[in-house]
């Protein structure tokens, strides 16, 4: 139904590490299967602490877009005005291009989304190509450590005219 309208949204989470996983070997590591693994059960949460709500997904092919995301506590429905909403950008379906990538390369490749009151946020994004991009959202609420935004990630499509 959603499709129809161009708006793509895939509600996702990173798995929580177990104690025998070494995040830090993960991280610089080219072993694609235990990151692969990681995200394939990322890909099948949902956000722990928070809702993520967006709008703008739709884009022109080399003029600046502005999505707004709404950051709503799971627990009392309520803004939350002070999170720290990170996030990367991929061109194509989620996971595409991580065969390609270690986890490092994804998190340089990062950027913080612009607070703008109200549990509002603003993402700016100029496509460069026709076509589907994932946006993979990562929300570290405040007063949480920053190995919350793994708990608090979803996954939400671009569509690029």
């Amino acid at each position: 139904v959603l499709s129809a309208l161009g708006i793509f949204v895939t509600a996702s989470a990173f798995a929580s590490m177990s104690s025998d996983t070494n995040m830090y070997s993960m991280m610089g590591s080219n072993n694609m299967g235990s990151m692969t693994q990681m995200c394939q059960t990322m890909m099948n949460s949902v956000p722990e602490d928070v809702i993520i709500k967006a709008t703008g997904q739709v884009a022109k092919v080399g003029k600046e877009s502005k999505i707004t995301l709404l950051v709503l506590d799971k627990k009392t429905n309520k803004p939350l005005a002070n999170a720290d909403v990170v996030l990367h950008i991929e061109e194509g379906a989620p996971m595409a291009s991580m065969n390609k990538m270690t986890m490092m390369d994804m998190m340089e490749r990062m950027s913080k989304a612009e607070n703008i009151g109200s549990g509002k946020y603003l993402v700016k994004f100029t496509p460069t190509d026709k076509g589907y991009y994932t946006m993979h959202t990562h929300v570290i609420p405040a007063g949480k450590s920053m190995m919350s935004m793994m708990n608090n990630h979803m996954d939400i499509g671009i569509i690029a005219k």
